[in-house]
C-alpha cells in the first residue's frame, strides 16, 4: 500500500520546469531512496511530497486523500522533513530541539502534556541521545547533531520521514551510524522513510525501493535490486560500475570508469 503518491505532478520554479509529469508511489513501512545526477530535481520532489513546494499540475495523495485537503497541523503530524544542513539557535539544548517536534500537537494556551514528555523521551531513546539531552546542539559532533535532528522529527510521531541527503558532510563512520539508525527505526517502528541520497552504495544497501530522477523526469522506479543495474547507471550517471557481493552478504557498487 502506498502512503504517499504523486500523480502526474509537474513543478515550475521561477519560470523553469524542474519536474515534469512524475508519477511515483511511496510504499508504506518501507525505505525509498531518490537518486539522480546533480540538478535533476531530487530535492524539489522531496519538498513537493511534503507540500512545501506546490505542484503546477497533477496531485499528491497522503493516505489516499489529496494533500491539499490537510491543514498545516495535520500535515506536520503525518509528515516530518529534514532538509540539508539544518541550523539550530546557538543556545538550544538537545532536549529543547527535540521538544520542537511536539509543536504540531500543541496549542499556545496549553502546557506540555504527559504525551509530549513521553514522546520526547522516546525520541531521545530511539536515537541514543538520552545522555545528551542537556548538551547544546552546536557543541555536538556532526553525527550526534544529525541524530538530534532525527530525534526532533521522531517526536512529531510522523507516518513518513523525509530526509534530504542525511549523510552530507559526515565521515564514513557517522554516515553508517545514521543509515543504520534509519534502518532500525524502519524495521522496529514501521516508519516510512524517503530520502534523497548521493551515495549510491547507501541507497543500494539500505533501500527497499528506488526512484531514479534525471533532468526532471522519473527515469525508473521499483524494487532496489531489480531497478539498479549496470546499464541504468551508465544511462543516468554516465559511469561504468561493477556490482559486487560484499562480505556482509549485501551488494555493493564499484565505479570503474566513465562512459564517453
Amino acid at each position: 500500500m502506498d502512503v504517499l503518491e504523486a500523480q502526474n505532478i509537474s513543478v515550475h520554479l521561477a519560470g523553469t520546469t524542474i519536474l515534469s509529469d512524475i508519477s511515483l508511489g511511496i510504499e508504506q513501512n518501507k525505505i525509498t531512496s531518490i537518486i539522480g545526477p546533480n540538478g535533476s530535481g531530487k530535492s524539489t520532489l522531496l519538498k513537493a511530497l511534503a507540500r512545501i513546494i506546490p505542484c503546477y499540475q497533477g496531485a499528491i495523495f497522503l493516505d489516499e486523500k489529496n494533500i491539499k485537503t490537510f491543514s498545516h497541523k495535520e500535515i506536520a503530524q503525518k509528515i516530518a522533513i529534514l532538509t540539508q544542513s539544518p541550523e539550530a539557535p546557538a543556545d538550544l539544548t538537545v532536549k529543547d530541539l527535540v521538544e520542537l517536534g511536539r509543536f504540531p500537537y500543541r496549542s499556545w494556551w496549553k502546557k506540555e502534556t504527559d504525551d509530549d514528555q513521553s514522546s520526547v523521551e522516546w525520541a531521545l531513546q530511539q536515537t541514543n541521545l538520552l545522555s545528551f539531552a542537556g548538551r547544546i546542539v552546536n557543541t555536538l559532533s556532526g553525527g550526534e547533531r544529525q541524530r538530534a535532528w532525527i530525534a526532533m522529527a521522531l517526536a512529531q510521531k510522523p507516518e513518513v520521514l523525509l530526509l534530504d541527503e542525511p549523510t552530507t558532510y559526515l565521515d564514513i563512520a557517522h554516515q553508517l551510524e545514521v543509515m543504520l539508525l534509519l534502518k532500525k527505526l524502519n524495521q522496529e517502528t514501521g516508519l516510512t522513510v524517503v530520502m534523497v541520497l548521493h551515495d549510491l552504495n547507501h541507497a543500494f544497501q539500505f533501500s527497499d525501493n528506488i526512484a531514479v530522477i534525471k533532468e526532471g523526469h522519473l527515469w525508473a522506479s521499483g524494487n532496489t535490486s531489480a531497478t539498479i543495474t549496470e546499464e541504468l547507471l551508465k544511462e543516468v550517471f554516465k559511469v561504468q560500475v561493477d556490482i559486487l557481493a560484499a562480505s556482509n552478504g549485501k551488494t555493493s557498487l564499484l565505479p570503474v570508469g566513465l562512459e564517453k
